[in-house]
């Protein structure tokens, strides 16, 4: 299995996507978004057509549960979807990677398209065909890897964003300038990104870096690995903080904090080191947390990508080039013990 599935790409494109519900044959189509999400795009559910459903959950990272996932479960069930239906996702990340995981489990796979609302969501959560839902130990330790028909980015949801949701986002195509373009990281530094044609090419840009890779790696077993800088610690951020701080910018600052700890540790230049400090300051995103070295070293444990006593850390040796290193989990708690200084 690969990645293969469409990206389109416009400015208010709902009459595509009507288009491709209608001339799919779907039985029965179920939208599901959230809160926030349906009070801002109520028309967007396509509530007119008699075949169409829709589920809404609690906004936040919080609703990304085994509970939420059986109450979707169950309603499936009630209005009698089956294996000849679609679900929609419509929304951000947490839409996305639940509705996504509902879609791979439900009478053992149905079809899906992602609609995401959020810049986070647009580059990075409905790219990639994972899905998941979060525990009490961990972030997505249950999840799938899931191929949706197609993804929808429609640029319009951009202008609904405030400028914190969209640096929350930016921190994921900064993380893909740094691992795999230097010239999309010039573009970011130089550029004025919020002029609408430079948001829109820096989003289809960093699309293209996380579809490539992800199609010469579906599951995760080499190069796609790239993709997990910043987010090893950015996931323990993410859990300690009981998701009060998104996953932006933990991320900004899981990826501040490895690259300090490599910098002090001679793996890269200070140059490479201050070019991504003064990047993510440019947009305000954060570089340091105020949790403990000890608290983090503990949630990292946990993280999924550990392979017995070994975890793969994701380290830029240079702008536009990251390599994999695998660390033992001494080596961990000192990379760690200097991240924290």
């Amino acid at each position: 299995m690969n990645a293969d599935y469409n990206v389109c790409f416009g400015v208010d494109i709902r009459e595509k996507i009507e288009s491709f519900i209608n001339n799919s044959n779907y039985s029965k189509v179920v939208f599901i978004t959230d809160k926030t999400v349906d009070l801002l795009y109520p028309k967007h559910t396509f509530l007119f057509k008699e075949y169409c459903h829709r589920y809404v959950i609690e906004s936040g990272e919080l609703s990304k549960n085994i509970n939420t996932y059986y109450k979707i479960i169950r309603f499936l069930s009630s209005i009698n979807v089956d294996r000849h239906s679609l679900i929609v996702t419509f929304g951000g990340g947490v839409v996305g990677d639940l509705g996504g995981f509902v879609a791979s489990t439900y009478m053992r796979g149905v079809d899906y398209i992602q609609i995401p609302t959020t810049l986070l969501s647009m580059v990075d959560a409905s790219i990639g065909s994972k899905t998941a839902i979060n525990t009490e130990d961990g972030k997505n330790l249950i999840g799938t890897f899931y191929n949706p028909r197609c993804v929808f980015i429609d640029f319009k949801f951009l202008k609904t964003l405030p400028d914190k949701e969209l640096r929350n986002g930016l921190s994921e195509i900064i993380k893909s300038a740094i691992i795999k373009d230097r010239e999309l990281f010039d573009m970011i530094i130089s550029k004025n990104i919020y002029e609408e044609g430079v948001m829109n090419n820096i989003i289809i840009r960093s699309i293209y870096i996380k579809k490539k890779v992800v199609g010469n790696d579906f599951k995760e077993l080499s190069e796609r690995q790239l993709l997990n800088f910043g987010h090893t610690i950015g996931h323990a951020i993410e859990k300690i903080s009981n998701f009060s701080i998104s996953h932006g910018y933990a991320v900004s600052t899981g990826m501040a904090m490895i690259s300090k700890a490599y910098y002090r540790l001679e793996y890269i230049s200070e140059e490479t080191y201050l070019q991504i400090i003064n990047i993510l300051k440019k947009y305000q995103l954060p570089v340091s947390c105020e949790y403990n070295k000890e608290r983090i070293y503990q949630e990292v444990l946990k993280d999924k990508k550990n392979i017995g006593d070994k975890i793969n850390l994701i380290y830029p040796q240079k702008i536009g080039c990251a390599v994999i290193d695998s660390v033992s989990r001494k080596k961990l708690e000192n990379i760690i013990s200097i991240a924290c200084e």
